[in-house]
């Protein structure tokens, strides 16, 4: 689903939002703290804060798994979405603090030159690694997102 140059995008600094919506159609979203790729590229995981995710995370759960993920650079605007219909919620598993830290590093220099404070943006994406879970999926639709004439074109 994701080739190289956009699977090496959604791994930079870039804002991550998942979102899913109840049965009623009602939607909820987190900030993602960060992603990793996982079978060759073919799942997405993503990181939330559990306390600041429960309506998603119940969304998921309501929704048989459908999720809508967006990736958007800062300083360009250049917006992926994924989206998914078999997301699960799986543990966190303790070494992707890793992943996690790397990218909140990469995020904090793609934002300060934009006139954001380190401290702020550090303290938006604070967490505790106990607080931590993990949503892993299969991307069935991609789409660019980026403002303008292509917005919301499937990508080839």
């Amino acid at each position: 689903m994701l080739d190289s140059d956009n699977a090496a995008f959604i791994l930079t600094g870039v804002s991550i939002s998942l979102a899913s919506c109840n049965p009623g159609r009602l939607p909820s979203m987190s900030r993602g703290l960060g992603c990793k790729l996982i079978d060759d590229g073919r799942q997405v995981t993503i990181f939330l804060r559990r306390s600041q995710s429960e309506a998603l995370l119940e969304n998921i759960r309501s929704s048989g798994g459908r999720v809508a993920n967006v990736f958007s650079l800062p300083s360009s605007n250049r917006t992926l979405q994924l989206k998914g219909s078999n997301a699960r919620i799986v543990p966190f598993a303790a070494e992707d603090i890793a992943v996690i830290d790397g990218h909140i590093a990469d995020f904090v220099l793609e934002v300060v030159p934009l006139g954001m404070s380190e401290a702020v943006v550090r303290a938006i994406l604070a967490y505790q690694p106990d607080d931590l879970v993990s949503v892993v999926y299969s991307p069935s639709a991609a789409f660019s997102q980026t403002p303008g004439p292509k917005a919301g074109a499937p990508l080839g």
